[in-house]
């Protein structure tokens, strides 16, 4: 029997006496047979366990940011700073994981003409203070750094303390700028009292005292630069 034979495509023959099948009865079946890896991929992505490098995930929610450290000394004029940005993410058993996202956040100033920001790096443009805050998944962190010479030093509180009610307190130094803002330097501040007897003050706690007998003794904290504060602090039975 003669075989007559037909090319069907680039190099195939096949036999005309075969049984004619089309390949796609339903011109519909091939877009839909496209479609269909994309429609599993897109459902595959949408399960509970799915993650957003921002925002988090449903186990694990992006809960806060936070910028360290939280406070600075005063710079000097064109210092430099690098600070950090964390993402805090929930839903760990030990409450709240952070992961570094300094190079990912997106930096701001709330005023260059004292202290610019680029991926963390505080570089002091004027004598000041500025905000400089962190944004990244839909949160915010912040501190606030300060430019220039401090004008001067406040120790707090200035008591009267009575041993009846306590016999444990805690002292606060303040610097305060020309612009008038303030920074907390209690931590780095060296603590004295004197005279003796009246009040036990940590060195480097600080500000933090034990309260010893009635009273009056004078409370310093000096800084590194050697600018300095005192407060007359008296303490009655």
């Amino acid at each position: 029997m003669h075989t007559k034979t037909t090319r069907f495509g680039e190099g195939l023959r096949v036999a005309s006496n075969w049984p004619k099948v089309s390949l796609f009865p339903n011109r519909l079946a091939v877009p839909a047979l496209l479609i269909l890896p994309i429609v599993i991929l897109t459902m595959t992505g949408c399960g509970s366990n799915y993650s957003n490098p921002d925002t988090g995930s449903k186990e694990h929610p992006l809960l806060a940011i936070r910028v360290t450290p939280s406070s600075l000394p005063a710079m000097a004029l064109a210092a430099t700073a690098q600070l950090s940005a964390g993402a805090g993410y929930g839903g760990y058993p030990g409450g709240i994981s952070y992961q570094d996202v300094t190079g990912s956040a997106t930096w701001a100033t709330s005023d260059r003409a004292v202290a610019t920001v680029n991926n963390g790096l505080v570089t002091s443009t004027g004598n000041g203070s500025a905000k400089i805050s962190a944004v990244f998944g839909g949160k915010s962190g912040s501190m606030t750094v300060f430019v220039g010479i401090p004008q001067y030093v406040t120790i707090t509180p200035a008591g009267p303390f009575s041993l009846s009610a306590t016999r444990e307190t805690d002292f606060f130094a303040t610097e305060t700028f020309a612009d008038g803002g303030t920074l907390d330097v209690s931590g780095p501040a060296t603590w004295t009292a004197t005279p003796d007897g009246v009040i036990d003050i940590y060195p480097y706690l600080g500000g933090h005292a034990n309260l010893l007998a009635p009273g009056t003794v004078t409370v310093t904290a000096t800084l590194d630069s050697g600018m300095s504060g005192s407060v007359e602090v008296t303490v009655v039975p």
